[in-house]
């Protein structure tokens, strides 16, 4: 997990350091004991090409101003590059949510990430607002079956 995301955030329009990029899966194996955790991966062969996890969480929430609910946050959602365009980021978006409880979803992004901004677009999430950190926050209410 470490190599994939050092692999997929070191790059634009993320651009961290590839220790920085790679301590995702601490933060992944600390938010594994939170209420409501999914994980779901994608495999090419036995390699791993791409993941995606959340949680029960309303932190985005508070920080978009609006008042704690029954939120969901979609926390890391990645794919390889040389996996991409075959449907993996939007089969991982939707396993995941499929199984989180109902309630309002939250995620943060990089406004200039262009393909995961056209996949959350898609996937019926709107823009809430642009932090300092340039993350854009966005969020979601269930309206459709996965």
């Amino acid at each position: 997990m470490a190599d994939v995301a050092g692999a997929i955030f070191t790059r634009p329009p993320w651009c961290e350091p590839y220790p920085a990029a790679r301590s995702l899966s601490a933060r992944l194996l600390a938010d594994s004991g939170s209420p409501g955790f999914v994980l779901a991966v994608a495999l090419h062969g036995e390699e791993l090409a791409g993941f995606a996890y959340g949680m029960r969480c309303s932190r985005l929430a508070v920080l978009a101003g609006r008042e704690p609910a029954d939120d969901f946050t979609l926390r890391e959602l990645g794919v390889l590059p040389e996996a991409r365009g075959q449907g993996l980021g939007a089969a991982l978006h939707d396993a995941v949510l499929s199984v989180a409880e109902p309630g309002r979803r939250w995620l943060a992004t990089h406004p200039a990430a262009t393909e995961a901004m056209g996949l959350y677009r898609a996937q019926g999430w709107r823009s809430v607002m642009l932090t300092g950190e340039n993350r854009l926050i966005m969020t979601s209410t269930p309206t459709k079956q996965y």
